[in-house]
């Protein structure tokens, strides 16, 4: 298993800037990208938080589109928000939790499933945009109203399960660290 936390798809790719000492500043290149795809076509799991989730759509070509890729802030901003999450707890990931939960949304993804044969949605935003926001603010919830939040996606003999929030995020990890363990436990 491997977890990818949170981090912007071109410095997991290409690196952090020359600022940080050699041993951490490195990206993983396309040969760690393709070792990725390996892994996870071999039996491996791959778990992405929130904007890692947008690397892993891109270096292993996943059947997923984040719907706010290239959407500027006029169009779609949450500066970090908390969403109401609407679970399929009859999935492996979203076991022994409520059906309506909350997520941290802070500058993630929001998922379109473009096959549905491999991937199956664990997550998703409220069809009703109104009903998105529970507090902080968001500008136009409707581009991501009704769209996943968490998928997981078979590739080969593995899986990634893909997060559009941050399970692990300050006090809301209450509700949404069990997601993230529950990950962890797949097989």
């Amino acid at each position: 298993m491997i977890i990818l936390p949170d981090q912007p798809p071109r410095e997991i790719l290409e690196g952090l800037p020359p600022r940080y000492p050699a041993p951490y500043a490195g990206g993983v290149g396309p040969d760690g990208s393709e070792s990725l795809r390996q892994f996870v076509m071999d039996g491996g799991t791959l778990i992405a938080l929130n904007e890692a989730s947008r690397f892993a759509i891109q270096a292993l070509l996943l059947p997923v589109r984040n719907v706010l890729e290239a959407v500027p802030d006029e169009d779609f901003y949450a500066p970090g928000s908390i969403f109401r999450l609407e679970l399929d707890t009859t999935q492996a990931v979203a076991r022994g939790l409520r059906s309506e939960t909350i997520g941290w949304f802070q500058g993630g993804p929001a998922f379109e499933v473009l096959d549905s044969t491999v991937t199956r949605v664990i997550g998703r935003w409220p069809e009703d945009p109104a009903r998105v926001l529970l507090s902080g603010w968001v500008l136009h919830p409707d581009r991501i109203a009704g769209k996943a939040a968490i998928l997981e996606v078979q590739q080969g003999a593995g899986r990634v399960v893909l997060f559009g929030i941050r399970p692990q995020y300050r006090g809301q990890s209450l509700a949404t660290y069990p997601l993230l363990f529950n990950s962890l436990q797949l097989k």
